[in-house]
């Protein structure tokens, strides 16, 4: 065999057993990086809103399928504050400016439903949520 075709079935192994499977993984779960990444800008955006890192619990983002659209990045963050652990706030992040701001929705245990509206029961809600 010529080297230029060894070389070439070794591209193809590599891309049809590895590259294959990560871009499925990629899509269905969300790349560890990019969590990374919107856990640490969360953190930053809740910082320059006024927060100390000591208010919040746990900032924990993921990757949500039903966040990826043509405006928000499919890449999400739940965040729980110490003053108001059973409750968890949404952050998304925008595609174009790339800027944080928290979603509206949130499971409401009285009704057993999602829903959407401010209230001022959620102490970190913030009124122009999306």
């Amino acid at each position: 065999m010529k080297k230029n075709t060894k070389r070439l079935i070794v591209i193809i192994f590599i891309l049809v057993f590895i590259g294959v499977p990560l871009l499925i993984y990629d899509g269905l779960k969300g790349n560890p990086v990019r969590s990374l990444l919107m856990e640490n800008a969360t953190k930053e955006y809740l910082l320059g809103a006024g927060y100390n890192a000591d208010d919040w619990l746990q900032v924990d983002a993921h990757y949500g399928m039903k966040w990826n659209t043509g405006r928000i990045k499919g890449t999400v963050a739940n965040v729980i504050f110490k003053d108001e652990p059973e409750e968890e706030y949404l952050y998304v992040q925008w595609r174009d400016s790339g800027e944080i701001q928290q979603s509206c929705e949130y499971f409401n245990k009285d009704t057993d439903a999602y829903e959407v509206e401010y209230t001022e029961k959620r102490i970190h809600m913030v009124k122009d949520c999306y």
